[in-house]
């Protein structure tokens, strides 16, 4: 009969309060710096500003990477041109369609990235997602604190 009123965490076979908080909070603690990341991420390329500069394409060579797909991994091409800016610097944009030795417009962030078509910005979907991984390590910190706060007897 003493075992009819005994409380969940008292219960054989449940992990203790404190370790439950422990794993609680260390998932919230993690998803938190995910979201953030991502948040920082999104707002970055929110708020990027993008300027289109004439540059000269200067060389080129090809990059293998590994893609995957339905059929699996596999290698393939990837061409990346150099461009000499106006200001004389170099940089590289992966491109297929320009040639070497032409004139062509690429599109420079303030942040010195160069691009040879202009980013989009964050889509609604991304911005969800940033918005449940906040919420979610929100929750789980909430469940993290409720984990340890005392049983209530109703009487």
């Amino acid at each position: 009969m003493a075992d009819v009123r005994r409380t969940i965490a008292e219960q054989a076979g449940y992990p203790p309060r404190r370790v439950t908080a422990a794993v609680l909070a260390i998932g919230a603690i993690a998803l938190g710096a995910i979201a953030v990341v991502a948040i920082g991420e999104a707002v970055s390329r929110a708020t990027m500003s993008i300027s289109p500069v004439e540059a000269i394409v200067v060389g080129e060579r090809t990059e293998e990477r590994l893609v995957a797909d339905r059929r699996g991994s596999r290698y393939a091409p990837f061409r990346y041109v150099s461009v000499e800016l106006p200001d004389g610097t170099t940089a590289e944009v992966r491109s297929d369609d320009l040639a070497v030795g032409a004139d062509a417009e690429v599109y420079r962030s303030d942040a010195g990235a160069v691009f040879e078509t202009p980013p989009d910005a964050p889509g609604p979907i991304e911005w969800t997602v940033c918005v449940s991984a906040a919420a979610a390590a929100l929750a789980l910190g909430t469940a993290s604190v409720r984990t340890m706060s005392p049983a209530r007897r109703q009487a």
